[in-house]
Order: C-alpha cells, then sequence, then structure tokens
C-alpha cells in the first residue's frame, strides 16, 4: 500500500526524516519496502516566464529568449517554434538531469551545462513535455497555465513535493490499510494529536423510503448494507490538487464521485461504491447471494460466471455489482448520471477472499473487505 507523506502530515504532525519515519513504521511491526521523493526527477526545474524573444543572429530556427525564473533573468536559447513572449513555461536550470533526451536515439537523460549555441550563450533549457517525461510530443515547449506562479519549483507545480512509502500491511493489520490508519500509529508511537477529520452532512427532510430501499435476503454475506442517495450531482473531472492526490498514491482519476469514493478508501480504509441511482430498477437494491453459473458483466467489460458464494449486489430485475469486489458496467457513473446511491456495507471476509480467487478478480475493495 502507498503512503503519501503528505496526506499523513493533516491527520498528524511529524518531525522524523522520511528514512527516521519509514525505521519506526517497521518497529511497529509494518514493513516499509521502498521510499520515493516523487519531486527528485524534477530538482533544478522552476516555472518560468519568457519576457522577451528575439531572433537569434547566426540561425533562422533559434530564438533567444530573456526568462524570469524568480528574482532572476535566464539567457536561453530555444529552438521550439512556439515559444513566445508572455508564456509560462518550464525551466531547467544549469546542472539539472533532463529526463529523456529527443536528439538521443534512445531518450536517454543528460546533464544540462552552460553552453554556447551558434555563438550565444545559454544558461538553462524551456522543456518539451517529450523533455520532461511526461508525454511525447517534441514539437514545442510545454507552455503553462498563466496562474502558474515564477519561481516555483514545477515539482511543487505538479503536486510532486512529496514522499511515498510503500508499506507491506500483514493479514493481521485491515486497520492500517489507510492514511488515518498510518497516522494513528505515528501518533501513538511519537506521542503526538491525531487529528481527525470533520464530518457534516445535510440530511433532506425525505423520508428514505420515498427514494430507494434496500433488501438483505443474504444476511451471511452481508451483516450490514448502508445506502445515501444524493441528488443533482454534476458528473466532471475532479479538482487537479485532488487527482494529483490519488496519482500520488497510485490511481487513477476517473470523475469527481468516482474519485471521492477512492479518497475515502485511501482515508479511512473502507471501500465505497457509487452507482447511477436512475439505472437502478425500482431504485432498489437488493443483496443475495448469485445463482450457480449467473452471468455478469463488470466494470472492465468483461463477463464473469458467478457461483453461489458470491455477494451479488441487485436492483429489481439483475445484479448490478459483485459485492465488495466490483461493480457493474449496467450501472456505473457515467458523463450523464445526476443522481446517485452511494454505498457503504460490510461484508462477510471469507466470502469475500473465496469469490476474489474463484474469479480471479483482486481489486483495492477487495483486499480490504477480505481481511475484514
Amino acid at each position: 500500500m502507498n503512503i503519501s507523506l503528505n496526506w499523513l502530515r493533516e491527520y498528524v504532525d511529524i518531525s522524523l526524516e522520511p528514512s527516521e519515519l519509514a525505521e519506526t513504521l517497521t518497529m511497529l511491526g509494518l514493513e516499509v519496502e521502498s521510499l520515493e521523493d516523487r519531486g527528485a526527477k524534477y530538482a533544478n526545474f522552476v516555472v518560468g516566464k519568457v519576457l522577451e524573444r528575439t531572433k537569434h543572429p547566426n540561425a533562422n530556427h533559434l530564438s533567444v529568449c530573456s526568462v524570469d525564473v524568480g528574482g532572476e533573468r535566464l539567457q536561453i536559447v530555444c529552438g521550439a517554434p512556439n515559444v513566445a513572449a508572455g508564456q509560462k513555461v518550464v525551466v531547467a536550470r544549469v546542472g539539472a538531469v533532463i529526463p529523456r533526451n529527443q536528439h538521443d536515439p534512445k531518450g536517454l537523460p543528460f546533464r544540462l551545462e552552460r553552453t554556447k549555441i551558434r555563438g550565444v550563450e545559454s544558461s538553462g533549457m524551456i522543456c518539451s513535455e517529450f523533455e520532461l517525461d511526461l508525454g511525447d510530443d517534441k514539437e514545442g515547449i510545454l507552455v503553462l497555465d498563466q496562474s502558474a506562479e515564477v519561481g516555483t519549483p514545477f515539482a511543487e507545480f505538479l503536486g510532486l513535493s512529496d514522499v511515498i512509502l510503500s508499506i507491506g500491511v500483514t493479514p493481521n493489520r485491515p486497520d492500517c490499510l489507510s492514511h488515518i490508519g498510518i497516522a494513528r500509529e505515528v501518533a501513538a508511537a511519537t506521542r503526538s494529536m491525531l487529528r481527525l477529520p470533520r464530518v457534516v452532512v445535510q440530511e433532506s427532510d425525505l423520508p428514505a423510503s420515498s427514494v430507494a430501499s434496500v433488501v438483505v435476503e443474504d444476511l451471511e454475506g452481508c451483516p450490514r448494507y448502508s445506502a445515501r442517495v444524493i441528488r443533482g450531482v454534476k458528473i466532471a473531472p475532479s479538482p487537479r490538487w485532488f487527482q494529483q492526490r490519488l496519482e500520488a498514491v497510485g490511481l487513477r482519476p476517473i470523475n469527481n464521485v468516482v474519485d471521492v469514493t477512492n479518497y475515502v478508501m485511501l482515508e479511512f480504509g473502507h471501500p465505497l461504491h457509487a452507482f447511477d441511482l436512475d439505472r437502478l430498477v425500482g431504485h432498489r437494491i437488493v443483496v443475495r447471494r448469485a445463482k450457480d453459473g449467473e452471468y455478469f458483466v463488470t466494470l472492465d467489460g468483461k463477463g464473469r460466471s458467478l457461483d453461489s458464494d458470491v455477494v451479488l449486489i441487485c436492483d429489481e430485475e439483475r445484479g448490478v455489482a459483485i459485492a465488495g469486489i466490483m461493480g457493474g458496467a449496467n450501472s456505473e457513473i457515467s458523463s450523464s448520471t445526476t443522481n446517485i446511491l452511494l454505498e457503504s456495507a460490510y461484508f462477510a471476509p471469507w466470502r469475500i477472499r473465496r469469490a476474489s480467487r474463484r474469479l480471479g478478480l483482486s481489486t483495492d475493495a477487495s483486499q480490504r473487505f477480505e481481511r475484514g
């Protein structure tokens, strides 16, 4: 499991160096398998602003740029056709290691040095997304949004000023499969205060039965099932900072609703699942055993044959999710979703474990549910 040090610090004050924190967690029985400084790749890269662009006196296809990098002006020779005065750009300072060299057949990294290009001194580089290893566009420089602040380290601009701890959590410590779980351990070990997020819910006056209903037929597989209906949702990309937080720990952002469910899982350790309410027949949830040979198409587009050990979440007519493992393609959140039913449930660990093995389908949710 990946833990973001920046995220962890929201719940507990940490004065330890990352290596010391790793040692402390290991002493607590949590094996720290690796430490990754996400910003190290972009040391000596900053946000700059092109103040002036003039034609190179000795080359038709080169420009000489004056670039503000935060209290200092650099003269940089640039060959990009799209460079222009007023742009916010990514500047590699002398000494920076450029992740990809577009002039090398293998794209190998190289260290940037102060040099003369066709007789004009160049004290840096304005980078393309290819050179930054952020994409494959070699034709022009990467132009940033005007909101980017000049002089900001590029790693900070990308949300990469963070250390990621990869932690091997043993089966008997499911309480540590979240940032708050790890924060609790750190707080106890360092005698620090644990800060938990304050949750405020705006309730509707409508009775729950008027908007949705839940029936649990398989009480062994699902001792508790809770649902909340949220109306008037607008599906959109999550804010960039929110996406960056998920990306930091290895999750791909999808949309604001799905991202929130993943965020809560990473924060508290309890998986949630969101259904498109208007695609649930009868606005009804029925939790039952699957039938032997019952066919179900999961979110990944694959059809799966189930057996009676599988806990199946259904509406009035059909299955809509394999409980604790993966939702169905027939009820997923889409760009047209406006109303959702949010599931929070407890499923029998052994049932989830058996279904996951039987189906060959392991997810972040199943890894948590099968540990209890």
